[in-house]
Parts: C-alpha cells; sequence; structure tokens
C-alpha cells in the first residue's frame, strides 16, 4: 500500500509515475480525502483538550460549591464528549476509504524502469546460461491435453484478474510435488532452512 505522507510530500511525482503505468493522476483526490481525516482528527483532539480543561473547571466548581457552574460544564462536557464521537467516528470513515483507495493503486515503477505500453516494451539486462534449443517445438503448459484439463483460465480470472488459473485434480497434484520437491532440493542440496 501507498503511504499517504510520501504523496503528501511529492503529489506531483506520484501522478507522474502513476502517468509511467497509464493510469491518470490520483493525488489530489487521495490528499482531499487524506485532508478530511486529518481535520476530524484534529477536531476530535481539540474537544478531548477541552473535556480535559472542562472537566478540572468542573472539579474545580464542584469543590468551591457553585452548583450551577459546576451543572453548566457538565453539560458543556457531554456536549463536547458527543462531538468527540461524531469526530472519531468521521476520522474513522475517512480513513477506511482513503485506504480502500490506497489499495487499489498499483505499484509505482522504479525510476530506471523503461516506459512501455506493455511487458513488449520490458528491456533484458541480464541473462544465465543460453537458452536450450530442442529438436523440436516445445509446448506452453497450457497446451498439454493432460495438464489443460485441469487448468481452469475463466474461474481464476473471476477469483483473481487476469494470468491466474484455478487447478484441480491431477494438476493440482502435481503443481503441489512440484513446490514441495522445489523446498526439499533447497533444504536438502542447498543449506535452505525452511521457516
Amino acid at each position: 500500500m501507498h503511504d499517504i505522507r510520501t504523496i503528501r510530500d511529492n503529489p506531483a511525482a506520484f501522478d507522474a509515475a502513476l502517468a509511467r503505468r497509464g493510469i491518470a493522476g490520483m493525488s489530489s483526490v487521495l490528499l482531499i480525502m487524506d485532508n478530511a481525516r486529518r481535520t476530524a482528527i484534529h477536531t476530535a483532539e481539540t474537544a478531548t483538550a477541552q473535556v480535559n480543561l472542562l472537566s478540572r473547571q468542573a472539579g474545580e466548581a464542584k469543590k468551591q460549591g457553585d452548583d450551577t457552574t459546576f451543572e453548566a460544564l457538565r453539560q458543556a462536557v457531554t456536549a463536547q464528549k458527543a462531538m468527540i464521537a461524531e469526530a472519531e467516528a468521521l476520522a474513522k470513515d475517512q480513513d477506511q476509504r482513503l485506504t480502500d483507495l490506497l489499495l487499489t493503486i498499483p505499484n509505482l515503477p522504479y525510476d530506471d524502469v523503461p516506459n512501455g505500453a506493455d511487458e513488449r516494451g520490458n528491456v533484458e539486462i541480464h541473462r544465465h546460461l543460453a537458452p536450450k534449443n530442442f529438436s523440436f517445438a516445445p509446448k506452453e503448459h497450457y497446451d498439454i491435453k493432460a495438464v489443460a484439463s485441469g487448468m481452469d483460465f475463466a474461474s481464476g480470472a473471476k477469483l483473481s484478474g487476469a494470468r491466474f488459473v484455478v487447478l484441480t485434480g491431477a494438476t493440482a497434484r502435481l503443481h503441489r510435488a512440484l513446490a514441495q520437491f522445489m523446498l526439499d532440493t533447497h533444504v536438502d542440496d542447498h543449506g535452505l532452512t525452511e521457516t
């Protein structure tokens, strides 16, 4: 999730980074929500300080036997407490709305990431070993008939979005077995401490 303080400190940089991802600037909307949240928090804190002051004054009035002043101060404390509850509820609501929106914003690209509309704009930085040359045309995993029957891309997209898949049956077991094999290999052969 994005840190609102960073957006507050440099909204133009945040919007420029979003633009590199093809997303319209959002800093103004986020900062309006943040300001409403901060105003509500300030209101609650100010009212709390006022309650403390009025409570001390009410205690003094009670000691001096001034029941009229005591009663007026007690009513003022009650009114301030209602204001505190309202401001805290507003602050909580604004905070939740801001958090929900911040969670939907994708990560910002690093400055050295090249601009591009999609993965074709990626730049290869390093290659470890040469790609293998096969005497046959390799298939994508989803083109292997025995595996494809256990892959449900439509359900995966519905549940999690693009590029996800729901695995079932033998395909799910194979996936789990490969993950277990990888973990065992690294623990047994490469000194990984599983945590």
